[in-house]
């Protein structure tokens, strides 16, 4: 499973949007539109899937 990141257009922070999903469903959808509200600095962003930060493997 992987947990999908993205960074704050406005902070720049990278932020947990609270997405996980199997590498395979992230392969297929990664052309898809993802819009939430941001933790960061609370504003609602857009994001395509690809545009994704992954944590590194340990």
């Amino acid at each position: 499973m992987e947990r999908l990141y993205f960074v704050c257009p406005v902070t720049r922070r990278t932020i947990d949007v609270g997405v996980v999903t199997e590498i395979g469903t992230l392969l297929r959808i990664k052309s898809e539109k993802l819009r939430t509200r941001c933790p960061a600095c609370g504003n609602t962003h857009e994001w395509i899937v690809r545009e994704a930060v992954l944590p590194k493997a340990a």
